[in-house]
């Protein structure tokens, strides 16, 4: 989206999580656990998802069975369906997806949602997705991030606390909505975590925690509209998203034997 003017509408919302950043993008780019924390979009139906990796080459022919080679029993391998459906709900660049959406989700129950609650349907596309880098990695980015291999990159990270960054975007989908609705509403979406170090005034112990800033702008005649009559609760709204992931990844830290304070 063009940034050379003001955007006609803007939204945005921000929260400390005390957990690992890991922790959190898992819960934002795995769809399957919107339901149990998002009142907001309480459901996603992944709609494409981009053109898998190539399957790897067969293994070669296996040699014959002896007494120290014995015949490889096939059925205690593990299935591959589990780990191919949570890929298939997982965000990712390409990803096109209808949010089935709440518009009023603060009235709505904390208890897993369904698509009773919904009242809306927006077609969208992930257009960029930076994942959490390795701790070691100097920029803090996943792949497509900035490597940032320079050895004064590499001194600095070694000697202050490394800061990891995850990025990911969606836009309206024009394949979805059509181009005549594309060239009057254009949206974009974008959620940044930034994973810190802080120290606890009480305890003066060092802790982990993820800053969540998620930001929206809408352009096009038909965002006037939006903005007009549904602006104060679209700001709501994403208070409430970024609330609701808070008190989701807080719990599963709390159930795991993390510390969140």
């Amino acid at each position: 989206m063009s940034s050379s003017s003001d955007p006609i509408l803007r939204l945005t919302s921000s929260i400390q999580i005390h957990a690992p950043l890991d922790a959190v993008w898992s819960a934002l780019t795995d769809t399957t656990t919107w339901a149990e924390w998002n009142r907001f979009v309480p459901a996603v139906t992944i709609r494409e998802q981009p053109q898998p990796p190539s399957p790897p080459r067969p293994s070669p022919t296996p040699p014959p069975a002896t007494a120290t080679n014995p015949p490889t029993d096939s059925s205690q391998e593990p299935p591959a369906a589990p780990a191919a459906a949570a890929a298939a709900a997982t965000l990712q660049k390409g990803t096109r997806m209808t949010f089935h959406v709440n518009m009023h989700p603060a009235a709505a129950s904390t208890a897993p949602q369904s698509f009773r609650n919904v009242d809306n349907h927006v077609g969208l596309v992930v257009t960029e997705c930076f994942p959490p880098a390795s701790p070691s990695s100097p920029s803090g980015l996943g792949e497509g991030g900035d490597a940032g291999t320079t050895a004064t990159a590499t001194a600095t990270a070694t000697a202050t606390p490394t800061t990891r960054h995850a990025r990911i975007t969606w836009a309206n989908d024009t394949t979805f909505q059509g181009r005549v609705m594309a060239a009057l509403l254009s949206a974009e979406r974008v959620h940044e975590l930034v994973e810190r170090e802080v120290v606890d005034d009480t305890t003066g112990r060092t802790r982990v925690v993820t800053e969540v800033t998620n930001w929206e702008v809408q352009d096009g005649y038909l965002a006037y509209v939006v903005k007009w009559m549904f602006g104060a609760r679209l700001e709501e709204n994403f208070r409430c998203w970024v609330q609701d992931l808070k008190g989701f990844v807080e719990g599963q830290q709390t159930q795991k034997g993390g510390v969140v304070a």
